[in-house]
């Protein structure tokens, strides 16, 4: 993503004196924008008093267009609007499993709670490393399993590892959820207990045993209101990889759930 100067700039020069790259350059109407310097900081954008400076999003490659259409003409998705939409969209793209449309399920705030957690790069913690590796442009992602070598008595190496995770990151992080019920019941019981506060939850875990559970109880709980889930048993890291990059694009393009 790089940006572009609309005919409403008014050569004031503020963007100028900002550009840390010096990826825009005077011009007699308006600054000239260098491509191959922009680093997409967009701090352009927040010193311009007049909004000229708009940011243009990468093309579209013509399989992930052609799947889009193709998705459209297949897929009922009109109960959805906004960055629900583009959630959900995203969710049957990533799996090819129209289900979702249908069993999807988004709070009034989880939307713009994640993408105000993107956009400010909160930390991002991942249940399973599926999840972590299918957001690499995701700024903050973690997933500390890796810390975790062996599970406790009683316990998985999942939650375990919500568990740690939840002393080094308490407030204000996304946490996702693509593999392990155990993981999700975790972040309910620390969640209860008054140790974590997120952001918000993107919870999608898989699975025959404890998935539907996990998920019926992150929805009906305090939680709903930031959490973007599903009823049922599917689910999996790549449906939840992929209502996060969805979030991500709406945090990169400045938009919300309206």
């Amino acid at each position: 993503m790089t940006v572009t100067v609309a005919a409403t700039c008014t050569a004031c020069g503020a963007c100028l004196a900002t550009c840390p790259e010096r990826a825009l350059l005077r011009a007699p109407r308006r600054p000239a924008v260098i491509d191959a310097l922009c680093t997409d900081c967009l701090a352009c954008l927040e010193v311009c008093p007049v909004d000229a400076i708009v940011p243009v999003p990468p093309p579209v490659h013509p399989i992930e267009e052609a799947s889009y259409r193709i998705m459209a003409e297949r897929v009922d998705l009109s109960a959805w609007d906004g960055g629900d939409r583009d959630v959900v969209a995203r969710m049957v793209h990533a799996t090819a499993d129209e289900s979702f449309a249908g069993t999807a399920r988004i709070g009034e705030r989880a939307v713009d709670a994640a993408v105000a957690a993107l956009a400010a790069e909160a930390p991002v913690v991942c249940d399973a490393r599926m999840v972590m590796a299918g957001i690499p442009s995701v700024a903050g992602a973690v997933c500390l399993l890796d810390e975790v070598p062996d599970a406790p008595p009683g316990d998985t190496r999942s939650a375990a590892a919500i568990r740690l995770a939840a002393k080094r990151y308490p407030d204000d992080a996304l946490w996702v959820f693509g593999n392990a019920p155990t993981a999700l019941f975790a972040l309910l019981e620390l969640h209860a207990a008054g140790a974590l506060r997120p952001a918000a939850v993107v919870g999608l875990p898989v699975g025959y045993v404890g998935a539907a559970e996990s998920k019926e109880a992150l929805w009906s709980g305090r939680l709903r209101p930031v959490a973007i889930t599903n009823s049922g048993v599917r689910g999996g890291s790549p449906a939840a990889a992929g209502a996060v990059n969805a979030l991500a694009r709406l945090a990169r393009a400045g938009r919300t759930s309206t």
